[in-house]
């Protein structure tokens, strides 16, 4: 067994400004409404906080169908498509909209048509809540979703007077982001570039980098559905660090280890700090330490709460 050393912890990490407000939210809902409260889809894709929601009186339904008319209805942080507010206001539900705003600006470019015919290429995960929120705002005009650069080259060449504007899901890789918007500009020579990757998925990522250079061994906490959580354990081993995406200190895997000397720590942008706390005891009361910050960047963004019904 190696002799234990520090535990490094990449700053910023765990909970962004947009889903600190989704869950105030759900905090306000659950306090001064009758249970139970509804949320269209996992408010978070994270495993803890929807689990801790569910025991407090939130039941998460994945249609409208399964809302009682009338009943209070929480949109995740991930957004939705114009069609899902249009029968929610139908139905008579009191919705409360608990979209990120970064993700809302993201909507909101791909519902503003700023050239006549303007084609638009989206560069996200096929099914992702945010990405079919995205296309719902489209209204109609064409959309291409593509996942990487080899799919971007695959685009059809559109005529040089056609306005092609790229879009990008605010939680995937920057830097495979600017790949395939290389890829798709080679194609469409007239892109114009418009929302894409968050701020606190970019710090997070940048983060991550200096963190694996520290560490050889990276434990990313975040929930299996959680895409920036993802994107953070691929980045730390592409950076070189073995790297393990954990629900919390119950997933610490043992034989790592013991074999470990100095390890790091990150938690994606859904991760409650307590998950963080919680994994830093346990790597605390295995003989790591002390904890040492590996600094990217310092966050105070903040956003206003929604209104309540």
């Amino acid at each position: 067994m190696k002799e234990k050393g520090k535990i490094y912890l990449a700053v910023p990490h765990g909970m962004c400004a947009g889903v600190r407000r989704a869950l105030a939210t759900a905090d306000q809902l659950l306090e001064h409404f009758p249970k139970p409260v509804y949320a269209l889809h996992e408010l978070v894709h994270n495993n803890y906080i929807v689990g801790r929601l569910r025991t407090r009186g939130m039941v998460f339904v994945e249609t409208l169908d399964e809302v009682p008319e009338g009943a209070v209805l929480l949109f995740s942080a991930h957004g939705v498509g114009a069609a899902v507010e249009q029968e929610a206001h139908r139905r008579k539900l009191r919705v409360v909209d608990a979209t990120c705003p970064l993700v809302k600006r993201l909507q909101l470019a791909a519902a503003r048509e700023s050239s006549p015919g303007e084609v638009l290429i989206l560069i996200g995960h096929r099914g992702h809540p945010e990405v079919e929120g995205v296309l719902g705002r489209a209204d109609g005009r064409r959309v291409f979703v593509v996942g990487s650069a080899a799919e971007a080259l695959q685009l059809p060449e559109f005529p040089g007077e056609v306005p092609v504007r790229l879009l990008a899901q605010t939680t995937l890789s920057s830097r495979e982001v600017d790949e395939i918007a290389a890829a798709a500009l080679s194609r469409c020579p007239q892109l114009e570039i418009g929302p894409g990757v968050c701020y606190a998925t970019a710090n997070r990522q940048a983060a991550v980098r200096l963190l694996a250079k520290r560490a050889p061994l990276v434990f990313v906490i975040g929930s299996p559905r959680s895409s920036n959580s993802n994107r953070l354990r691929e980045i730390a081993a592409g950076a070189g660090a073995r790297a393990f995406l954990i629900d919390g200190p119950d997933e610490l895997p043992e034989p790592e280890l013991r074999e470990a000397s100095v390890v790091g720590v990150t938690a994606g942008a859904s991760a409650p700090g307590e998950l963080v706390e919680a994994t830093l005891k346990r790597l605390l009361d295995a003989g790591f330490g002390p904890v040492e910050p590996v600094i990217s960047a310092e966050e105070e963004m903040t956003f206003r709460l929604p209104p309540l019904p």
